[in-house]
């Protein structure tokens, strides 16, 4: 099993390619090839996006936390706000037939990840768990 990596930055999007950085480095672990990378990246990104527009309004020096743990066919990736907890029955994405900019962030990150939990964290706010196992391990989360 390996040691997860822990980053601690603000939210400010200039912090986005140190997220995907790790990211990706975290998927070469896991053995994932380059397009399922390049989902996960993409699901990812859209996840700290969320959370600095919606969690934080577009504040720029609010905390988060980023955990990734990569073993041979899965990554685990957590990503962790200090803001106000939302009911994730009030988190979706719009619906698919509208035609228009935006708003598929949550349909992108349960299409590609595995496994999606949105949690409350004990600082009030909330932890959002992924997880993506390589294609053919799919059982093994």
């Amino acid at each position: 099993m390996s040691t997860p990596v822990r980053l601690s930055l603000t939210s400010h999007p200039k912090y986005l390619p140190l997220v995907r950085a790790v990211v990706q480095e975290g998927c070469g672990l896991a053995g994932f090839d380059e397009e399922l990378t390049h989902r996960i990246l993409l699901a990812v990104t859209e996840a700290v996006t969320n959370v600095i527009r919606h969690v934080y309004g577009g504040d720029k020096d609010k905390q988060i936390e980023m955990e990734v743990e990569a073993e041979p066919h899965v990554l685990k990736l957590a990503l962790i706000d200090y803001g106000t907890f939302v009911d994730p029955k009030q988190i979706a994405s719009r619906p698919l037939e509208e035609v228009r900019p935006g708003g598929l962030g949550v349909h992108l990150i349960k299409t590609t990840m595995d496994h999606v939990d949105y949690r409350r964290n004990a600082h009030g706010g909330t932890t959002l768990s992924l997880v993506k196992n390589a294609p053919a391990h799919e059982e093994s989360s």
